[in-house]
């Protein structure tokens, strides 16, 4: 009898934990000079596979950690970005925050800037597809993260975070998508 080559299907899942956050003082008699502090760390809901952080995959070229957050951070229910950015890993965004969720290629954002959020800072993106049974984060890589002569540069970057792909079974992945919306304030 053959052996069974298929993989078996991950689990997605979100666990709480924090990142650092600075702020800016001004110092100086005319308050010209710039410091920046540690401020209280920012908490937000960070992605699991199998139980493990999806960013513990996502180290860096330079061995840095990835920087980027999801948009569920600590106190954001109903913030229309986390709602815009859950829709769009079920393929259902077909609002105006469209280009601040995903690339005109399609991709979908999983983590974005901890700053500010937009993707023309970059951000770690998936082609999401799905099948009868299974949903697909294809090339889940480092995209974008700058301006070209022709406006934001949306290519995909694998020498920043090498890519790879996790295939999800459909239901539990579509559950665990979904309960979040209902958590974070989807109304519709």
């Amino acid at each position: 009898m053959p052996a069974d080559t298929t993989a078996p299907l991950a689990v997605l899942g979100t666990h709480w934990t924090e990142c650092e956050q600075w702020e800016t003082k001004w110092r100086g008699f005319l308050r010209m000079r710039p410091e920046f502090v540690p401020a209280p760390p920012l908490r937000y809901l960070d992605w699991t596979i199998d139980g493990v952080p999806l960013r513990d995959r996502l180290t860096l070229a330079d061995g840095a950690e990835c920087p980027d957050i999801t948009f569920m951070t600590e106190g954001g229910e109903g913030d229309p970005f986390v709602i815009e950015s859950l829709r769009a890993l079920l393929l259902e965004s077909e609002s105006g925050f469209d280009p601040w969720v995903q690339f005109t290629d399609g991709r979908a954002g999983i983590y974005f800037c901890a700053g500010c959020g937009d993707l023309a800072c970059g951000a770690v993106s998936a082609d999401v597809r799905y099948t009868e049974t299974t949903v697909e984060w294809r090339d889940i890589a480092y995209q974008g993260g700058g301006i070209s002569d022709d406006g934001m540069t949306e290519a995909v970057n694998v020498e920043e975070v090498p890519s790879f792909s996790i295939t999800f079974d459909r239901a539990q992945y579509e559950g665990t998508v979904r309960a979040l919306l209902a958590e974070w304030g989807d109304q519709a």
